[in-house]
């Protein structure tokens, strides 16, 4: 993963600014462009268009008081060195407009703060945060807490590619961990969940018997997978690796905080539409269930839209 241009989505509705403290963070860590987009809509000028120079005056006037603001919060991160851009753009679908500045910058990751006030519900994942991890196929990186609550990065692998994965995002997934690992001075931990069909409830002996066969085959195949995967990187240690019994709702949130996981690395699928963009109802609760940042990475070349 090349890191010379970070683009941060700012909110303007949010003091905190996680996303932007973050990006900034990893810009100097990699000697990386900063670059920051706020997208405005102000559904009262839709009053306006029986007057358009009135609506254009008026728009003209938000959008460069906003642009005054976004330069104001960039100015400390210049005076520290960076370089720092400011873009502000007008959209009533602010999703869109940031796919839309990625498709013209090409960035090398973007950064979206993924959070609620309520510290009941850490991480919210909003319908933006869901459109862009749908249609974004630029690396996503979800921003929780401004500052890092964890000490190490997780990238959780799917080697028997049961949510229809290529094989090669998991060798992609690796990739991007160890060479974050590297930037940030963060170790790495590799994880793969498995969970086998519960055993039946009302059965006799040949049916306890099969079940256990199928159990004992089920563990070793996901155990071979994920062993053959991570033999091609010999210098990911055993240490680093975690092959955990369980669902992944409820493994991955446990291992981010038993861990003190800082970032969760995971992979995104497409199957066929936007709208049929599944990283899956489990992935879901998931996502909506770790205290950490998410980075949510695509299959190259893949289309989500029709």
């Amino acid at each position: 993963m090349q890191l010379k241009k970070i683009l941060a989505v700012v909110d303007p509705k949010h003091g905190r600014q996680p996303a932007l403290k973050r990006a900034a963070w990893l810009a100097k860590q990699a000697s990386a462009t900063l670059e920051l987009l706020l997208v405005e809509y102000n559904s009262s000028f839709e009053g306006f268009r029986l007057f358009s120079s009135s609506e254009n005056k008026g728009k003209e006037s938000l959008l460069t008081n906003k642009q005054e603001w976004l330069d104001v919060l960039a100015k400390p991160y210049r005076d520290e060195g960076l370089k720092v851009n400011t873009t502000v753009r007008w959209n009533k679908i602010s999703y869109k407009e940031v796919l839309d500045y990625a498709d013209e910058l090409k960035p090398d990751i973007i950064f979206k703060s993924a959070y609620s006030e309520n510290m009941l519900k850490r991480l919210f994942i909003t319908n933006s945060c869901w459109q862009l991890i749908r249609h974004s196929v630029t690396p996503l990186w979800l921003v929780q807490h401004s500052d890092w609550e964890g000490d190490r990065i997780c990238s959780a692998l799917d080697p028997m590619h049961v949510s229809d994965k290529p094989a090669y995002l998991d060798n992609e997934l690796i990739k991007i961990t160890q060479e974050l690992s590297s930037i940030l001075n963060m170790p790495a931990n590799y994880l793969h969940s498995y969970a086998a069909m519960p055993r039946p409830q009302l059965f006799g002996g040949d049916q306890t018997k099969a079940y256990d066969q199928y159990l004992k085959n089920f563990t070793k195949e996901h155990k071979d997978a994920f062993v053959k995967l991570l033999n091609n990187y010999p210098d990911i240690t055993k240490e680093q690796q975690f092959l955990i019994e369980g669902f992944a709702e409820e493994v991955i949130p446990n291992f981010v905080k038993e861990h003190q996981v800082g970032l969760m690395i995971m992979g995104a699928v497409a199957r066929g539409s936007l709208d049929n963009l599944l990283i899956g109802h489990t992935a879901e609760r998931v996502l909506e269930a770790i205290e950490c940042d998410l980075l949510v990475i695509h299959p190259h070349n893949t289309a989500t839209d029709n």
